[in-house]
């Protein structure tokens, strides 16, 4: 005899078993999202090659020193050492594949007539890529170990791409007498949302977490994440070069350690504006078309006789690959009247 209800008595429906309809794309895409999650890691384990050999970035000699400060460091050096013009100091930008090679154009190109150096920042190209803690001081002491260990003090021109432009600001404030020309290509700090820019220690946690930390960045730096970004960041077409490079460099043991900072906007220095109104040096900034930064808050410094702006419509936040002879034309002249 079936079982007889009274109303009000019916059974519960077996959630247990049946769940409503409605937790079923939510359960399909957590499924999903968990699928993936474990086919990259499984494609970053065995499929990526994370020991790349990774050749010179550069001509000329690859020198290797251990900075008081900032710990073994590597830079390259090429041109005539007797010049009557100081050397030339080059800085590549930071982001998650960043090297040397990224200032390939100006470094050829002034190597013919005077003594330049392209350092790799710590965490990358041939510097130190160690697990530590990478913040924009250690960045700016890797700048003045170079010329002062290396240069013997020397004052020199400078000349530093994108977030490099920060370090070499407060490297310059610290020492100014190290530094008798700055040059800015596609600098940060100079929009407002730079001002509100603070580090995040919960997503740089997240980011090292052991079980993903190479399989993401091995996603940031597959080859069709780096042509995007670099096809981005220029208005020309793309030296295939540049993504060999960028690949390479990449793909090293420990390569993920200094970009991490960067991605928790732990290398930012929400102040820098201030910084680069104290400089005294005279400075001049060249811009492009960046869709990374905006340049909304350069009205601060026009007012300061030592400081020069151009921006080159037809580029992208990589200056000199797109636009060469314009960028080199304007360096000339900047560092002719020093």
């Amino acid at each position: 005899m079936p079982p007889v209800f009274s109303p009000g008595d019916e059974p519960a429906p077996d959630h247990a078993t049946h769940p409503p309809s409605a937790l079923l794309p939510i359960l399909s895409a957590v499924a999903a999202s968990l699928g993936l999650g474990l086919a990259l890691i499984v494609w970053s384990r065995n499929y990526v090659n994370h020991n790349v050999p990774l050749t010179a970035a550069l001509s000329g000699e690859l020198v290797r020193f251990r900075g008081r400060r900032a710990g073994q460091l590597a830079y390259y050096a090429s041109g005539p050492i007797r010049s009557s013009m100081p050397p030339l100091v080059l800085l590549h930008s930071i982001n998650a594949a960043a090297s040397s090679f990224e200032m390939k154009p100006l470094y050829e190109h002034y190597a013919q007539s005077r003594r330049v150096l392209a350092l790799d920042l710590p965490g990358y190209g041939f510097s130190d890529r160690s697990d530590r803690t990478y913040t924009p001081a250690l960045f700016r002491d890797a700048i003045l170990d170079l010329i002062e260990q290396q240069l013997g003090g020397v004052s020199v021109d400078a000349v530093a791409l994108s977030l490099s432009s920060e370090f070499l600001a407060l490297a310059a404030q610290a020492r100014p007498s190290l530094f008798r020309s700055l040059s800015f290509l596609s600098a940060t700090g100079l929009s407002r949302r730079s001002r509100s820019l603070r580090p995040n220690d919960l997503l740089l946690n997240l980011l090292r977490m052991p079980l993903w930390r190479r399989p993401i960045y091995d996603l940031l730096t597959a080859r069709p994440s780096l042509r995007l970004f670099l096809q981005s960041s220029q208005r020309g077409r793309l030296d295939r070069a540049l993504v060999d490079y960028a690949y390479a460099t990449s793909h090293q043991p420990h390569a993920e350690n200094a970009p991490y900072y960067f991605l928790s906007f732990k290398l930012f220095t929400p102040t820098i504006l201030e910084v680069y109104r104290s400089l005294s040096q005279p400075c001049l900034a060249i811009f492009g078309q960046d869709p990374f930064a905006g340049y909304e808050l350069i009205g601060e410094l026009c007012n300061k006789p030592n400081w020069h702006f151009y921006s080159l419509a037809n580029t992208g936040a990589l200056v000199h690959w797109d636009e060469p002879r314009a960028v080199i034309a304007l360096l000339d002249a900047h560092l002719a009247n020093r």
